[in-house]
């Protein structure tokens, strides 16, 4: 019983937890990377390598559904609590000590059946040689490697299903006359590194994507407002978080980490914010001198002057990948030392912007264009709640 305990004690202080930011509960899902760095806890990369789901505020409708398919996907043992608020240390302890308990996760394992059991059961496919890949278990971050991509809407329309009720590619004809094999693949809302409650819906011709739509999920009631347009740190930490994001999606962990370390810096009231500053244009320079990184996000989604003037879209996202990234720097760097002054940019002019972004890329392409472009989803959702 002794060995037991110490091998329990040893797996909860390693546990990989899988976060789900509902829009508008930034400020707690930054809280809750804080925590589970505090933790020694890693970020799992798809359901398949978490122990853990934390999902950050409160979902509703569609989001709250893919939710729970992406729980069912969770091996055991596992745990899953909310964060909706300062409670985020309560939180996972919680989850700590459901992973502990050996009676309950038992018994979780008694009554819950295999995600492909529960396929079959609803599509009536009794074919045994259906399977489902769950995602890489290789711990890979680099910008090829997409988790689990098919958490989004499961409505195929009317394409052919395989064993247990996978769709199948059909048939189309492709720009050089060609057919080629068509497959609708969702992209979010859960998915490390992703804006909260988007949803991606691609039409692949091959691999590569030619036709996208984009929605947005979200939660119970409007969502919380950052204040994001007074302050300007919570500003220059919001740019911040999305270099992370993008860094994370392109591979590069170590930078990526040194952005959060900004992020936190800044929003911590008692730090010096000279001394943020300065470890941001360390990043900054270590960024742009960076030839590897240059060629591997130079020519995504590029967008001119004259679809930033048409669509209204924020000055700083024209350009590629790599443009928005140093600039998102930039803007930090200048937000710290209040050199900038925030503009009320339409979220829905993002959003809009991205279909054409993404047309004619392959997903790992489509990751990094969503990442450089971070759409404000809550302010979406704050928008459609006024217009309501």
């Amino acid at each position: 019983m002794g060995l037991r305990r110490r091998w329990v004690a040893f797996a909860v202080g390693r546990a990989h937890a899988l976060v789900v930011e509902v829009p508008g509960w930034w400020a707690t899902r930054v809280a809750v990377e804080q925590d589970l760095a505090r933790r020694g806890w890693r970020s799992a990369l798809s359901p398949a390598d978490a122990d853990v789901l934390i999902v950050c505020g409160e979902p509703d409708g569609g989001l709250a559904e893919v939710i729970d398919r992406v729980w069912d996907q969770l091996p055991g043992p596992r745990a899953r609590v909310g964060a909706t608020g300062r409670e985020v240390a309560a939180a996972l302890d919680e989850a700590a000590m459901q992973l502990a308990d050996h009676d309950g996760q038992a018994d979780d394992a008694r009554h819950r059946g295999s995600p492909i059991e529960e396929r079959r059961n609803k599509h009536g496919d009794t074919d045994q040689g259906g399977q489902e890949d769950s995602g890489d278990h290789n711990g890979d971050r680099s910008s090829t490697d997409h988790g689990d991509t098919d958490h989004g809407d499961t409505d195929h329309g009317d394409m052919d299903m395989g064993p247990a009720g996978i769709a199948l590619a059909s048939g189309a004809e492709g720009r050089d006359g060609l057919e080629m094999d068509v497959l609708h693949v969702p992209l979010g809302p859960v998915l490390p590194h992703w804006p909260a409650g988007l949803v991606l819906r691609g039409v692949l011709h091959g691999d590569v994507v030619a036709d996208a739509e984009v929605e947005v999920l979200g939660g119970r009631g409007m969502p919380r407002p950052w204040a994001v347009s007074v302050l300007p740190a919570l500003r220059a930490a919001a740019a911040c978080d999305g270099v992370a994001c993008l860094l994370a999606v392109a591979g590069w962990d170590d930078a990526a980490t040194a952005a959060r370390r900004v992020r936190d810096l800044v929003l911590d009231d008692s730090a010096d914010r000279a001394q943020a500053a300065r470890q941001l244009e360390r990043l900054r320079s270590r960024v742009t001198r960076s030839w590897s990184l240059r060629w591997l996000l130079r020519g995504l989604g590029p967008l001119d002057d004259s679809v930033v003037r048409s669509r209204g879209l924020p000055v700083d996202v024209r350009g590629d990948v790599h443009d928005r990234l140093v600039a998102m720097l930039a803007r930090a760097v200048a937000e710290l030392r209040t050199e900038a002054v925030g503009s009320d940019t339409d979220p829905y002019a993002v959003l809009d912007a991205l279909p054409e972004a993404v047309s004619g890329l392959e997903l790992g392409a489509v990751r990094l264009v969503v990442a450089s472009l971070h759409p404000d989803t809550a302010g979406v959702l704050r928008r459609e709640h006024a217009r309501a």
